[in-house]
């Protein structure tokens, strides 16, 4: 299992923000993977589980959303990204909003992405203040879903609001239950992309 932590690649560019005007246009020309880099990072995990055979890097993940201009915005525009994503590791892909399709998912070997949208008005987010993209790569015997957050650090899921949450396994795996990722990617549409080999 690959674990990709976007906050180790400070140094690597990636230029996002490219159909924005002014400040917000000069910003995304310092972007990088640890600012703006969740999304592909979490395309690399997703190959691995599905694919462990496939070269597919980080670096091919920076030149596809290039190439796909899924770095029009801030971050990665998934709508754009996955589809792209898909095909180039010949996966078939779902994009929906229903949390019992991601447990089927996850229940017959494919693994998902997971548009998290941060805080909001009486909600502290549990994966991210903002808004960020996580891997969940299996549903366990309990229920609770198994994820791959790329922006994992020491303390994260024990800060005021989160606490008691998600459980840390094996240093990288984080267990929550369906509810919290539920409540986390509101109001995403789609809020899970849903990936299984062909």
């Amino acid at each position: 299992m690959k674990y990709v932590n976007q906050l180790e690649y400070t140094d690597w560019p990636y230029v996002t923000r490219t159909a924005m005007n002014g400040e917000d246009f000069e910003k995304g020309r310092t972007t990088t993977i640890r600012s703006s880099g969740c999304g592909l990072c979490s395309a690399v995990m997703v190959a691995d589980q599905l694919l462990p055979n496939c070269d597919f890097e980080l670096k091919d993940a920076i030149k596809l959303s290039y190439e796909c201009e899924a770095n029009h915005m801030v971050g990665t525009d998934y709508k754009r990204f996955a589809p792209a994503f898909a095909e180039k590791c010949n996966l078939k892909l779902e994009m929906t909003k229903e949390p019992e399709r991601l447990g089927y998912c996850l229940r017959t070997g494919g693994a998902a992405v997971l548009h998290i949208k941060g805080d909001r008005d009486g909600y502290v987010g549990v994966f991210s203040h903002k808004g960020h993209y996580v891997v969940a790569i299996s549903e366990e015997s309990d229920g609770r879903i198994a994820i791959l957050d790329p922006s994992l650090k020491i303390g994260k899921y024990e800060e005021e609001g989160r606490n008691g949450l998600v459980e840390l396994k094996n240093d990288v795996i984080a267990l929550c239950d369906m509810q919290t990722i539920i409540k986390d990617t509101l109001p995403a549409n789609p809020a899970f992309y849903l990936f299984w080999r062909k």
